[in-house]
């Protein structure tokens, strides 16, 4: 055998191996990155399953309605999948009540550190229309995205 078809025969051994550990590359990229998303959902699960799931982002809340019945309880739970790495206020958010329901539920301010989740509940005593925000960081009041209505009926 020719020395050209020695080298040649032995890039084609290597070619195996090569490709077995590509195989092996992707697969563990992609366990890692399934594992990061699993996770991360994990953590978003409410820990109160029969409280309204409100999730606060730089997006904003979600949901950004909610209505509710004089003289019954509300309770949020309040996720904040933010981390701490967050370039504004540094992923903290908080639900705060305007004035006109502040008044009916004194001292509502409610805050969720990053990656967290806070579950409160509060009593509207009257009938209208309430507005709560993010004070905590985004722009606070004045970023539109980082508000909600509360309707009580």
């Amino acid at each position: 055998m020719s020395k050209k078809q020695n080298e040649k025969l032995k890039k084609n051994k290597e070619k195996p191996y090569m490709s077995i550990l590509f195989i092996f590359i992707v697969i563990a990229i992609l366990g890692a990155a399934l594992y990061l998303i699993m996770s991360k959902s994990a953590s978003l699960e409410p820990v109160n399953k029969d409280a309204i799931k409100m999730t606060i982002t730089m997006a904003g809340f979600e949901p950004n309605i909610i209505r509710a019945k004089v003289g019954q309880p509300v309770t949020i739970n309040l996720i904040n999948p933010d981390n701490s790495m967050h370039s504004d206020g540094g992923g903290i958010h908080n639900f705060m009540l305007t004035e006109g329901l502040a008044s009916l539920v004194p001292g509502l301010n409610i805050t969720v550190l990053p990656e967290s989740q806070n579950v409160f509940t509060f009593t509207p005593a009257k009938p209208g229309e309430y507005h709560w925000y993010c004070d905590s960081c985004c722009g606070g009041k004045e970023n539109p995205s980082m508000h909600g209505t509360l309707i009580v009926a």
